[in-house]
């Protein structure tokens, strides 16, 4: 197959490459995580995970009923996986509470009449702060539960075996073969299939 061929069935294709891409970038990343979590390389193995992370999470949710329901959740989780890894230690909660304190702070600036008391002066600051403060507890409620999820999928023994999945899911789809589920199903009604010969001949 010559070059322009190559990329149309890549083209053609592109989901499916997609996800043994995915999975090979997280078997990647959890090799070197624990081989060289310092390095430059694992460095920029997370910042490309990001980005085929976000593919695959918009993928999932784009793909409809093209796609296994298996194959989606695969897809879904192993982009999670991917993009919260560099994130995990941010504090985007407090991050989102200064802005909103800020942004309420120059809001309430701009307020005249009936509120204009709430314009300026200590009230002006206190209320900005309250604001910031509510912002700060919701995000940082929805911060904790994202963390704690993504501290379980971002375990390099579960990402080794996510990216192995996602390598073994993408392959099948490429040959034709269905999905993991698929192929257990078939498999699985063939050992049922044995058992239920076995007995009748017991």
């Amino acid at each position: 197959m010559d070059a322009d061929g190559i990329l149309q069935s890549i083209s053609d294709n592109l989901p499916e490459v997609l996800l043994v891409v995915s999975g090979v970038m997280a078997v990647l990343i959890a090799l070197t995580y624990v081989k060289r979590k310092e390095s430059v390389l694992y460095k920029f193995l997370m910042v490309v995970g990001v980005v085929l992370g976000a593919v695959m999470i918009y993928e999932s949710l784009t793909v409809g009923g093209e796609w296994h329901e298996f194959t989606r959740i695969v897809i879904a989780i192993a982009g999670f996986a991917l993009v919260i890894r560099p994130f995990r230690n941010v504090d985007f909660a407090i991050i989102l509470a200064i802005i909103a304190m800020a942004i309420a702070y120059i809001y309430l600036g701009s307020l005249t009449g009936d509120l204009e008391g709430l314009s300026h002066g200590t009230v002006r600051i206190v209320v900005a702060i309250v604001a910031g403060a509510f912002v700060y507890m919701v995000f940082n409620y929805i911060q904790k539960i994202a963390m704690m999820v993504g501290k379980i999928l971002n375990w390099w023994p579960f990402l080794f075996v996510m990216g192995l999945i996602c390598v073994v899911e993408g392959t099948l789809m490429l040959t034709g073969n269905g999905s993991i589920l698929d192929l257990y199903h078939k498999y699985a009604g063939g050992a049922e299939e044995i058992v239920s010969f076995l007995s009748l001949l017991g």
